[in-house]
């Protein structure tokens, strides 16, 4: 058993138990300061720090020496073996008091102790004393009253944990009481843990919420599907599961064409037969404004790397390039024919587009409006030929 302080009070409490204690000499007992103290002295916070840093390495509920366990006023009452170590209101007839000051043999600590333990000093000797004689009451209790949460500051966010799968797949990170969880081969994040009773019981109300302190541990199981989190007295168990519905778009605006997700999976763009685009927010589940112009199909989408932008293309032969935070359109080219799969290459300078007539064509996002149609032809020349070799 590791001990974090020396004993003083175990090692001679024992020794008192099993022996005879008897009447020692004046001149060994030690000094008992009269205490002025204001109010009754509280178990919890002026008693318990002299014991635990002096007796209850050896006198606790798992290891209690002679029976006698002195980490609450009940324990002392109760006593061990030889009865109790407190009488109430009688500090001149209570165990614990007499072997602690000398005043009974043998005295306590004894001198060839292998704990460092020192003889208690008047003012130590004097609280105990003072505590006796007021009834030895128990105040433990205050220490477990309910913490009152509230939100953590914006702008705390350190990362104290951090876990990797063991596959190296999935990636967890503690930040503040949040736990983000990346995907490693794509480096996307795949959202953030929430537990729902946190939601219920406050202070938060928005999903992303793990623990309602800082998250200080983290560690997958070797199978990689559980994640395990340690918070402020507690520890929470998480399960992976495949196929989960992570939102949903509720009254959709019609039939279904295409869908794209971007590179962190936070959003997702659904393309609609009649020409509009909607974006929804798998971390909130909320969905967001509709990015309007297209007149016929949106056949495909593509998010640009930096997910800042989104490319689209449609039967109504055009091709079209979003700004994602502003819902804002900031580009647009007209086709040769229908677009029916369109992509960012060349760094999202450009997008290649697969038209109805069975072209493949690249187009310069870059270049000024008036210049598109001459742009187009040259890009469409270059990528037949290309084609053709193939």
């Amino acid at each position: 058993m590791h001990y974090s302080r020396p004993s003083v009070l175990a090692p001679f409490l024992l020794t008192a138990i099993l022996a005879n204690i008897s009447p020692a000499d004046d001149q060994t007992a030690l000094v008992i300061a009269e205490v002025q103290h204001e109010g009754p002295v509280d178990f919890q916070k002026n008693i318990l720090p002299i014991l635990r840093a002096n007796c209850i390495a050896c006198h606790n509920e798992t290891d209690a020496e002679s029976d006698l366990n002195l980490e609450t006023p009940v324990g002392i009452l109760r006593g061990g073996s030889e009865g109790p170590a407190v009488v109430p209101g009688e500090s001149s007839q209570s165990l614990i008091l007499n072997v602690a000051s000398h005043a009974a043999e043998p005295h306590m600590p004894p001198e060839d102790n292998d704990r460092g333990a020192r003889n208690l000093t008047p003012e130590e000797l004097g609280l105990i004393k003072l505590w006796i004689d007021q009834g030895a009451k128990d105040s433990i209790q205050s220490e477990s009253a309910a913490v009152e949460w509230q939100p953590l500051p914006s702008g705390v966010n350190p990362i104290y944990a951090v876990s990797v799968s063991p596959h190296a797949d999935f990636v967890a990170a503690g930040r503040a009481n949040q736990i983000f969880v990346y995907h490693i081969p794509t480096k996307g994040l795949l959202g953030r843990l929430t537990d729902p009773k946190l939601l219920d019981k406050g202070p938060y109300q928005k999903p992303g919420v793990a623990h309602l302190d800082l998250v200080q541990s983290l560690a997958f199981s070797p199978d990689g599907r559980r994640l395990a989190s340690g918070g402020y007295r507690n520890v929470k168990i998480w399960q992976r599961i495949d196929n989960v519905r992570r939102a949903a778009l509720i009254g959709g605006t019609g039939v279904v064409t295409c869908m794209s997700t971007n590179h962190d999976q936070s959003l997702t763009a659904v393309g609609y037969e009649n020409g509009q685009i909607v974006l929804l927010d798998l971390i909130s589940g909320m969905t967001q404004h509709a990015l309007t112009g297209h007149t016929s199909s949106v056949n495909d989408l593509c998010f640009s790397s930096d997910n800042t932008r989104l490319v689209s293309g449609s039967e109504d032969q055009s091709i079209r390039v979003w700004n994602v935070s502003e819902t804002t359109e900031l580009h647009a080219v007209k086709t040769i024919a229908p677009v029916r799969a369109v992509v960012l290459v060349a760094g999202d300078t450009q997008a290649a587009s697969g038209e109805a007539d069975g072209v493949i064509r690249i187009w310069d996002l870059s270049a000024p409006a008036a210049n598109e149609e001459e742009a187009t032809e040259e890009a469409t020349e270059e990528a037949t030929e290309e084609a053709t070799e193939e």
